[in-house]
């Protein structure tokens, strides 16, 4: 049935049917994980089968109720918050203005999408509903760092914990798009536990791209490329590939490589590593490593990355962090 799509998350899909089953519905739960790990896929998978019209305890995903869940036009289902930076307070709002009793006699699911993202105002506006939710109503939030949300918030829900997808799953599931067994492996390693962006990630064009700019990266380390040319070169890299194309994506990339030398140069560790392409470039170049300029570089990055967090401009972040590892470089 339909919560079997829910793969990787064998404990979660358990639970779901199992309250499905006996009709014992929390008014709240938290879907905590990181992104493309099947969280909003099973917000929705689970919404449906709380209105399914051919099945209890799951969902057909044929029928009229789930069809229009699918599509956003079902009234008992409201999602707010999907693909957006940040959920405001009117958000909160429009959601609680359109709460009434569930048609069919069946429940109603407010998704919230992006929950940790919420706004001061927006989290109070969402405990006030909470504190007292409708009957036959489940909300269902979706969080990556659910540590962000309030207390009063997250004591309220029943919190289902999603799991990374293994590397093992997403090798699997890439080769099937016709990627050779040497890119499905660098795929699975990119992908870090993720299937958000398995598709992009599987473009040719894109791994070509991509090794070229960590080649950059590691000649960047060992002083051989100035600043510009590799901000150049990570345009060149980012500009057809819009999810790409910002500095937390810069730095996320930059983190992995500097793991990746450490990995390789101190704990003669090639196991663990995630660019396993460019192993040979690391064992030849990085044999003999300064230890503590790696710890240096690598809290200049965590630094930057939390610095991404507040509303200061991307570009001068990235740049001001460049140019802060270039110095420990030398």
């Amino acid at each position: 049935m339909a919560l079997e799509n829910i793969k990787e998350q064998d404990h979660i899909v358990k639970y779901l049917k199992s309250i499905l089953r006996k009709d014992r519905i929390p008014p709240m739960l938290l879907l905590s994980g990181r992104k493309g790990t099947g969280r909003f896929l099973a917000a929705t998978m689970f919404a449906k089968a709380l209105n399914c019209a051919n099945s209890i305890g799951d969902c057909c995903d044929k029928c009229k109720s789930c069809v229009a869940i699918e599509h956003n036009v079902h009234p008992n289902v409201v999602v707010i918050g999907r693909d957006v930076d940040v959920v405001h307070i009117k958000d909160i709002r429009n959601m609680i203005n359109a709460s009434f009793v569930p048609v069919n006699n069946r429940y109603r699911a407010n998704i919230i999408d992006n929950s940790d993202k919420s706004t001061p105002e927006a989290f109070n506006s969402m405990l006030k509903y909470l504190e007292e939710p409708p009957e036959r109503t489940v909300n269902i939030l979706i969080a990556e760092m659910a540590e962000l949300l309030p207390e009063t918030i997250r004591s309220r829900a029943v919190e289902l914990k999603f799991r990374p997808i293994s590397a093992a799953f997403i090798k699997e599931t890439v080769k099937k798009t016709g990627l050779s067994d040497e890119d499905a492996e660098i795929v699975s390693k990119m992908a870090n536990g993720s299937m958000e962006k398995i598709k992009l990630f599987s473009s040719k064009d894109f791994l070509k791209k991509r090794k070229i700019f960590i080649e950059y990266l590691l000649k960047f380390f060992l002083d051989e490329v100035i600043v510009s040319k590799l901000l150049d070169e990570w345009n060149n890299f980012s500009s057809n590939n819009s999810s790409m194309n910002n500095a937390k994506e810069f730095f996320d990339i930059l983190s992995t490589l500097l793991q990746d030398i450490f990995f390789v140069s101190v704990l003669h560790d090639t196991e663990h590593i995630t660019n396993v392409d460019a192993l040979g470039f690391i064992a030849d170049k990085f044999a003999f490593v300064d230890r503590s300029k790696l710890h240096k570089m690598y809290d200049v990055v965590l630094e930057k990355k939390q610095a991404l967090l507040t509303n200061a401009i991307q570009q001068y972040i990235l740049l001001d962090g460049l140019f802060k590892i270039k110095e420990v470089i030398k």
